[in-house]
């Protein structure tokens, strides 16, 4: 069943060789959408950051990942660490990295460039919160294009009312909204 929006989906999808070229004049991070087959179809894996002073994502959704550190070697080095820490998985094991979307800056560090690589789990792998996140949740893609909305939500520019979906009275905006709207474009989910 997800053989058609997964094979629609890597033509959207730029090697993943090409992501270690463009990073080279800022500060890297990279993030991985994991997808597995569920009963409703495609399933994207999120996580609930723990609140912590200092971090500019505490206490919201996202999709695993993280900065690039210069003894992961590579950025992709960097996306399987960060996934392994966050939510417990190992891409090298259970999943096929199919590729990655254009690398983007988050809003909230213009200065950074996040790679997000797109992985396919192959094999059963059940998730578990790092340190650093407060819960770890499957959702299908199917319910992320009919709960969009606009929410009020309070960012370093002020309350600001930006486009979100809303699953199980979790919030998901920002990076990871404009992250997930592109991917269900890409699966052929949202025009």
């Amino acid at each position: 069943m997800a053989d058609v929006p997964v094979e629609r989906l890597c033509k959207f999808l730029l090697p993943v060789e090409l992501a270690e070229a463009e990073l080279k004049a800022k500060p890297a991070a990279a993030v991985v959408i994991i997808l597995r087959e569920g009963p409703q179809g495609l399933e994207v894996l999120l996580g609930e950051r723990k609140r912590r002073e200092g971090d500019p994502w505490s206490g919201q959704v996202g999709l695993p990942g993280g900065r690039h550190h210069p003894e992961d070697g590579t950025i992709l080095s960097t996306a399987v660490r960060e996934t392994r820490e966050e939510v417990g998985i190992d891409l090298t094991t259970h999943a096929e990295v199919l590729g990655h979307m254009a690398p983007r800056a988050p809003g909230n560090k213009p200065e950074m460039l996040v790679v997000p690589y797109v992985a396919l789990l192959t094999a059963p792998a059940e998730p578990v919160p790092g340190p650093e996140m407060a819960s770890v949740f499957w959702t299908p893609l199917e319910l992320l294009s009919p709960t969009q909305g606009k929410t009020l939500v309070p960012t370093i520019l002020g309350e600001l009312n930006v486009p979100s979906y809303t699953i199980d009275r979790r919030l998901i905006w920002g990076f990871t909204y404009r992250i997930l709207e592109e991917l269900l474009v890409f699966v052929g989910l949202s025009a």
